[in-house]
């Protein structure tokens, strides 16, 4: 089920992220791959790695949606 709640901080944080990038162009593209860097320098055996794994690819959902809409 999903949450109305989650959803909304959703809504508004892709709106804060995409006004920032308004303001400073390429933001969203350097918060991109800075992701891709932390998920590439994760250790292998870190702990909790599916919960980690899970966090980024919410994080690049999140950035990919603001800097395509």
């Amino acid at each position: 089920m999903k949450s109305a709640k989650a959803d909304a901080a959703l809504y508004l944080l892709t709106g804060l992220l995409q006004r920032l990038d308004a303001e400073r162009p390429g933001m969203l593209q350097e918060m991109i791959a800075g992701v891709e860097g932390d998920r590439a320098a994760l250790p292998e055996n870190i702990e909790n790695r599916e919960h980690v794994e899970n966090i980024f690819d919410e994080a690049m959902e999140l950035l990919t949606r603001a800097n395509t809409a």
